[in-house]
């Protein structure tokens, strides 16, 4: 049977985030990020929404790269969350700063900011994997 969608991405989140802990102890203060799923997204994979210490992933990605998202854009955004914790908001950065590139290769992922997966707005809404 197929799992629901949010259940998966939470673990991977919830796995993703005890490593972090683990790398970063700073982390260990701070629960697990809550998960949000967007039908709505198609040109970003995913969201960290640090001040409310939430992540958001967009569902239609997911249909075509779901080893791609689970393993390098959920991190990706998770870092986000990790490096606005530990070092604070600089905006002067633009979110993908030498902070957060030096905290995504202590992870072991290249510091990309942005994606090249590419998925039609009008492709089905995934609900289970």
């Amino acid at each position: 049977m197929a799992d629901s969608l949010i259940k998966v991405v939470t673990a991977a989140v919830t796995l993703h985030w005890t490593a972090m802990q683990e790398i970063w102890p700073e982390l260990k203060k701070h629960s697990v990020p809550k998960v949000r799923i967007s039908n709505r997204m198609y040109r970003t994979a995913g969201l960290a929404h640090c001040e409310v210490h939430e992540v958001e992933f967009a569902s239609k990605f997911f249909n075509r790269y779901k080893p791609e998202m689970l393993c390098v854009i959920v991190p990706h955004e998770l870092i986000h969350v990790a490096d606005y914790i530990i070092n604070g908001e600089d905006p002067t950065d633009f979110w993908h700063g030498p902070d957060w590139r030096r905290m995504m290769l202590e992870y072991g992922l290249p510091p990309h900011a942005t994606h090249e997966y590419y998925i039609n707005k009008n492709e089905p809404i995934v609900r289970t994997l």
